[in-house]
């Protein structure tokens, strides 16, 4: 029989990665987060100045994260007091001494839009060299997010959103059509789909016609939106994969509808209601739904392998476009970690 080795993929690809929401970070507030291995320091002053940096206080290394608080516009260290600013320089020591210049908190690169806090990583430092866009929210809804943990890599996920025969096969989506061949630009990778699904607003279930921008700027910032002429609807869904360790993922995802003032293409009945809570009811329907299609990835993507070259077939998609597309955020010579190659006879 055949065997097919494990081939683990380089853990941390460079880009940028969701850390937190914005309003998770309040003033005066300070949380700690994991990325790449790492804890991440987040707060903001009394006046709202945003800082991201790594956790620990160059003084003698107490954690800012656990018992540290905000005095005004810095952090102080639970440990001897010493204060850092948003910028990571040290303000004054816990003695009304003056500080060494040498006292500062390395900062990270963020970046803070589209009500997300997100964090440029890269395996050498080089700065950022790219950004996520920062889209027009005038006519929409909130984004209603939901977060899972589990084993897998940004690039798996990621992988998803040109893997055309999964789409029917995991999916249960009918006649799939790719619009837009995958075109990628440097950091940004696009494609286009239609498919019929089956759909549950309101209670009743119907087949519906959705078409999908998929826009994918680097490995961990997805964001797709789509039309639905059946119902009148335009949705927007963001897919943000967070690698907190080797081997481990935290993946987020929200969608968001564009506001609406008549729905009878959805149910008449929703015209009875007031338009804010008709609106929540879609919503709600929405984010249910894409909980549901997201979550039937899960079993695969815990427990398959990486598999390099695949063995493609008609049908799959640009599978192995999207993989030399994906090399571009590693370095040749980035970590690989020390993976026991498993065997699957």
């Amino acid at each position: 029989m055949a065997s097919y080795k494990k081939i683990p993929l380089k853990p941390f690809p460079n880009g940028w990665y969701m850390v937190a929401h914005s309003h998770e970070v309040k003033n005066g507030e300070i949380i700690t987060r994991r990325l790449v291995g790492k804890d991440v320091l987040l707060f903001r002053t009394e006046s709202g100045k945003l800082s991201v940096s790594e956790p620990y206080c160059p003084h003698m290394g107490a954690h800012l994260g656990h018992g540290g608080v905000i005095e005004e516009e810095s952090i102080k260290c639970p440990f001897h007091h010493f204060c850092f600013d948003a910028q990571g320089d040290c303000t004054k020591t816990g003695y009304g001494t003056k500080p060494s210049s040498r006292l500062k908190i390395p900062p990270y690169n963020f970046d803070e839009k589209n009500g997300l806090i997100l964090v440029w990583f890269d395996e050498k430092n080089t700065a950022p060299t790219w950004f996520a866009p920062q889209e027009d929210w005038t006519d929409w809804t909130e984004v209603k997010f939901a977060e899972y943990n589990f084993n897998s890599h940004p690039q798996e996920t990621s992988e998803n959103s040109v893997d055309v025969g999964h789409f029917g096969i995991v999916h249960g989506y009918t006649g799939v059509e790719t619009m837009h061949d995958m075109e990628s630009h440097e950091h940004y990778l696009y494609a286009k789909y239609a498919m019929h699904r089956v759909a549950d607003f309101v209670g009743k279930k119907r087949v519906i016609r959705t078409e999908f921008n998929v826009n994918v700027h680097g490995l961990g910032y997805s964001f797709v939106s789509t039309q639905i002429p059946d119902l009148g609807m335009e949705t927007r869904h963001f897919v943000l994969p967070t690698p907190t360790d080797i081997g481990k993922l935290r993946l987020t995802i929200g969608v968001s509808i564009k506001k609406m003032k008549n729905f009878s293409k959805i149910s008449p009945l929703l015209n009875l209601l007031p338009n804010k809570l008709a609106l929540k009811l879609i919503l709600d329907g929405a984010y249910k739904g894409y909980c549901h299609d997201v979550s039937m990835d899960f079993d695969i993507w815990k427990n398959k392998i990486y598999i390099d070259p695949p063995i493609l077939a008609k049908g799959d998609g640009p599978v192995a476009q999207y993989r030399m597309w994906a090399q571009q955020f590693y370095y040749d010579d980035s970590i690989q970690p020390n993976y026991v190659p498993q065997e699957i006879i």
